[in-house]
């Protein structure tokens, strides 16, 4: 039988509604559930973890976000992977719910440091559908200059609520529209961009200066959205963490205290 784990983190809204789903339909026994917290940063780079929820196995990356509870369903009872009818938009919704690869490409301007073939497995779930990654890898690239620049600005929308999201936590969960304004100047964003996107210095372009009109566009946008995108980090954190339910099933599939 195949050894599914399930790498989560608490306050990632898609993993708070997949484990809300496996418990509503009795699924918790079908796989192990690990917190990225509880493996280190080291491991999860190890593991070439890009994302979460993300899905392992047998140790071979299987799925992540976008993915549904039905869907983990049927991965988990029926061993079957969904085919995505175009590899290249599977591995660009992909791209695009990571916020490390979202970084990444934004920060380069390019899908060439995101052309990863765990990244790849997981968007087109190889393992159940045998799609080669190395085949999807070989796709995106024939046409990487095209695919960036027609989804550059949902990524810089992806970015724009990361960006949010963080100021959040930074806040202790006490943030205003104005702090969110006041925060998002080209400079303070631009040095946002360059940490998100980087380990050290791995990860940075060569010269690490970010495209003024790349980071102009996310901090403009972050500006004229701040209200709604407020909105929408508070209600997804708040509900999570106001869960007490779900924390206390953590507790208990995780073997700690929350």
């Amino acid at each position: 039988m195949a050894r599914v784990v399930i790498y989560i983190h608490p306050t990632c809204y898609t993993s708070y509604r997949l484990v809300k789903y496996m418990a509503e339909n009795d699924l918790l026994d079908h796989a192990t559930l690990v917190a990225t917290t509880d493996i280190g940063p080291v491991d999860a780079l190890g593991q070439r973890i890009w994302s979460v929820p993300w899905i392992v196995i047998d140790g071979k990356p299987a799925a992540t976000d976008p993915i549904e509870g039905d869907e983990l369903e049927e991965i988990l009872v029926q061993g079957r992977g969904r085919e995505p009818l175009s590899v290249e938009e599977a591995f660009m919704e992909t791209v695009l719910h990571s916020a490390y690869a979202t970084a990444l490409a934004y920060l380069h301007g390019s899908l060439q440091p995101v052309l990863d073939t765990a990244l790849a497995s997981a968007a087109v779930r190889s393992p159940l559908t045998r799609i080669n990654p190395e085949m999807v890898i070989d796709i995106v690239k024939a046409n990487k200059e095209g695919l960036y620049s027609s989804w550059e600005d949902k990524l810089m929308r992806a970015l724009a609520v990361s960006y949010v999201r963080e100021l959040w936590w930074a806040s202790n969960g006490f943030l205003e529209r104005s702090q969110v304004e006041d925060n998002a100047t080209p400079l303070q964003v631009a040095q946002w961009l360059l940490a998100k996107a980087s380990i050290g210095r791995n990860g940075l372009p060569l010269k690490p200066f970010p495209d003024r009109d790349r980071v102009q566009k996310l901090a403009s946008f972050i500006r004229r959205g701040a209200a709604g995108l407020l909105n929408k980090v508070r209600h997804e954190q708040e509900k999570i963490l106001g869960d007490k339910d779900y924390w206390r099933l953590l507790s208990k599939k995780l073997g700690r205290a929350q």
